[in-house]
């Protein structure tokens, strides 16, 4: 009895094997077709191809990167972050001791007096000659005094807004005339430390750089095309880097080919999973690029396509129903595929209701 039930269980198995066939067929009527919400569309050609292994880097484009230096010379005091710590835009990163600052500071101070000064001397002149007190020449020398006076304070005042100082923080020298040697160096953007360029203690010139700070949000793939592929590649072209599933498209191709290793530079944008990488690093890239007289290749969407049992599937339209057809992936975007198989460009393939099919080709559904 035992034996009988080992032989019926090895018959099962070997008829749901049958199903996953290549080329297996189903019988779907045009009524079933419609239930089950089956629509069908036809393939495209595609003659593209994977150019895999691939030497690449990744890398911050340009715009995104800011290099945080300090307006004046000082000493470094204290650094407030280190690589890779996230910043904010307006975040204080480092302090200065800077000799420098006092002495704008005090030139400011200086200047507002002066023009605190020439507007009450303007202020009385102007009085005593409508009065008919002074002459309308001493007026006037009053009111050039004090022309030149603001011109100066605005000059003093631009400078320290260069220095790096804040509105509020020149407001607060303006009203308490409190000078300090102390320079807050702060952020200009939101990102992520890259590079710290200078240590606490050191000693640092005008317009030093303390650190290199970056969006790494998307991030460039550079990549090394052999120059008797590169033809082939145009802008657009998907970009994969598998072992960090991350994707992308190229956006700039070099004019120039190295000389030590016969490559062209290939620029692409990471637009998926991008921060599955980090700046800096080497990867292996494939670029799907076209390759003429290939001719092999099909363009799919991707709910089109089925996996059974390891096997990759599409169910292609037959006067009977539906044929279960086997195929390789070229590339695998995100709406569609580039496929292998053995199609026709007027055959049909389910692009929905391809569950139900699915179910049928495993005899779990209607037959």
């Amino acid at each position: 009895m035992k034996q009988k039930s080992l032989v019926a269980g090895g018959a099962l198995v070997a008829a749901a094997a049958s199903f996953f066939a290549a080329g297996a067929e189903l019988a779907v009527s045009p009524q079933q077709t419609q239930s089950m919400g089956i629509v069908t569309a036809h393939p495209s050609r595609d003659d593209r191809s994977p150019l895999q292994g691939l030497s690449a880097r990744v890398v911050v484009p340009n715009s995104q990167m800011n290099v945080v230096s300090t307006p004046l010379p000082g000493l470094v005091e204290t650094l407030a972050v280190s690589i890779s710590q996230t910043v904010k835009k307006g975040q204080v990163l480092a302090r200065i001791q800077s000799p420098a600052l006092a002495e704008a500071q005090r030139l400011f101070v200086q200047a507002t007096n002066q023009a605190n000064l020439a507007q009450a001397t303007l202020k009385r002149d102007e009085s005593l000659w409508q009065e008919g007190i002074i002459a309308e020449s001493r007026f006037l020398a009053a009111k050039g005094n004090q022309a030149e006076a603001s011109a100066l304070l605005a000059e003093r005042t631009q400078a320290l807004r260069l220095a790096g100082m804040s509105e509020s923080a020149i407001g607060r020298l303006r009203s308490a005339r409190a000078i300090s040697s102390s320079l807050d160096i702060a952020s200009s953007a939101d990102g992520v430390v890259l590079e710290q360029m200078v240590t606490v203690g050191q000693r640092l010139d005008a317009s030093a750089a303390i650190y290199k700070v970056a969006q790494i949000n998307p991030l460039w793939l550079e990549i090394q095309v052999p120059v008797a592929r590169a033809a082939g590649v145009r802008d657009g072209d998907p970009v994969l880097v598998p072992q960090f599933r991350a994707r992308g498209s190229v956006i700039a191709i070099g004019g120039n080919v190295d000389p030590d290793s016969q490559t062209v530079m290939v620029r692409a944008l990471i637009s998926e999973n991008g921060p599955n990488l980090k700046p800096g690093q080497n990867v292996e890239a494939t670029v799907v690029a076209a390759a003429p007289g290939a001719g092999g290749g099909w363009r799919v969407p991707n709910s089109a396509l089925s996996r059974q049992e390891g096997k990759l599937l599409l169910f292609v339209k037959t006067p009977e129903g539906f044929r279960a057809q086997t195929a390789s992936i070229i590339y695998e975007g995100t709406r569609e595929s580039a496929i292998t198989a053995d199609l026709q460009e007027s055959d049909e393939v389910a692009v929905r209701g391809v569950a139900a099919l699915k179910g049928m080709l495993a005899g779990l559904g209607a037959k």
